[in-house]
């Protein structure tokens, strides 16, 4: 699907009355639709919002970034059983705004405490992670790249299950643990030719406990997958490479090497706490995470942001600031730097992979959400971006004389009906 053609739908959607509609036989159908610009003051590095992403932003207005459209449909099937669908068409790793199926299962529900739901489920361990893509429902212009930037993992083809029990007066308790796989639609380019690393079949588990104290949410979430797929070529032919030279100097350490970069041999483990507090005009969200990935040298990462939002009638100014670094593993290249032209360049091939994997960087942010129907926002936004010129994980297509700075504007229009 073609931009043009995606806004042109996000426009008959917002001509439709403003409320889902419900029909008398139990089916209800809704959406949710973003039209964005923005426009990023650097020209060497485009600014991405999530790595599925093949382009982004450079020094002229981009559309691509924000914009995106969902509808869904509920089904009450009669009884305690129900189907929910979702769609979503946005800028994905092959260029086009095709739509996907986020959404396609069966919930279960046989009491006010117990939930159960099987098929495409959004993996909704991560925070937000079941409206990272309903603009209308968070305050800022995107999710903090800099703490959902590495979490592309969207939706999951297995079960979950929900227990919920009040404790004491206004004090609740939610446990939800989750299994199964990654979708095939989850797929993150990995160079300008169109190859990609295809995460759908990663093995998923998760688990989430949340207690709700009045206007307090507290949240503790853990994850972990396990990539089913490799790193397409040229990662497949440094592994050969390091396999190759780990013979012929007899150093084991370099086989070891070349297994710790196969992404299949990584098992990524996410954990991660927060809360978020409203009280009157005043809203407060903090969340804090660490991703491992495992005793090879791609790094660990730690992550986190702070937002603050105070209402005032239809406006509602908000600052964001996130955060997020490296923890590198060693990287062990031994004598292959000194061994001549062939074997120095297999070594360089290898530290800017290991770069590309790191990331280090903070992001200020100052935003404006004006809510100027029941139910529709226009948000304005100003982030200002620091970080290491070397550490690019978050960013694409990186040119020479990046100093790893970038003020990026942006501008949306968040509508759900």
């Amino acid at each position: 699907m073609s931009l043009r053609m995606s806004i042109g739908m996000t426009l008959v959607a917002m001509a439709l009355p403003l409320t889902a509609q419900q029909t008398d036989c139990g089916l209800k159908v809704s959406g949710f639709g973003t039209l964005g610009l923005a426009l990023n003051s650097s020209d060497r590095a485009e600014y991405v919002r999530e790595p599925t992403q093949p382009r982004g932003v450079l020094h002229s207005l981009n559309p691509s970034l924000d914009s995106r459209l969902g509808l869904q449909v509920n089904l009450n099937l009669g009884g305690d059983l129900s189907f929910v669908g979702q769609t979503i068409s946005k800028y994905r790793f092959d260029h086009t705004f095709k739509p996907d199926i986020s959404w396609a299962f069966l919930s279960y529900k046989p009491t006010s405490s117990i939930q159960a739901r099987a098929g495409r489920l959004g993996f909704d361990v991560f925070q937000i992670a079941d409206t990272r893509n309903v603009g209308y429902s968070y305050l800022w212009v995107r999710p903090p790249v800099d703490f959902f930037g590495p979490l592309m993992l969207s939706s999951l083809d297995g079960g979950d299950l929900t227990w919920t029990t009040a404790l004491n007066e206004g004090l609740s308790l939610r446990l939800k643990v989750a299994a199964g796989q990654t979708a095939a639609i989850d797929k993150v380019p990995f160079d300008d030719k169109g190859n990609y690393v295809p995460l759908g079949g990663s093995k998923l588990f998760g688990a989430v406990a949340e207690l709700d104290w009045r206007s307090l949410n507290l949240r503790l979430s853990y994850a972990q997958a396990q990539p089913s797929e490799k790193f397409p070529a040229p990662i497949t032919d440094l592994q050969d490479g390091l396999n190759a030279y780990a013979l012929l100097l007899s150093d084991p350490r370099l086989a070891q090497q070349a297994k710790g970069l196969d992404f299949k041999e990584n098992c990524f483990r996410y954990l991660s706490a927060g809360l978020n507090w409203q009280q009157g005009p005043l809203r407060v969200e903090a969340v804090g995470a660490q991703v491992r990935t495992g005793e090879g040298p791609i790094p660990d990462l730690k992550s986190g942001y702070l937002s603050v939002g105070y209402r005032e009638g239809a406006f509602v100014p908000y600052f964001l600031a996130s955060r997020i670094v490296s923890d590198p593993h060693p990287l062990y290249l031994g004598a292959l730097p000194s061994l001549g032209p062939q074997a120095a360049a297999m070594a360089a091939g290898v530290s800017a992979f290991i770069r590309h994997q790191r990331a280090n960087q903070t992001t200020l942010a100052l935003g404006l959400r004006w809510d100027f129907l029941p139910k529709a926002a226009l948000k304005v936004q100003v982030d200002r971006i620091e970080g290491r010129p070397d550490d690019v994980m978050l960013w694409i297509n990186v040119r020479p004389g990046w100093e790893g700075k970038a003020t990026v504007a942006s501008v949306t229009l968040d509508f759900v009906f």
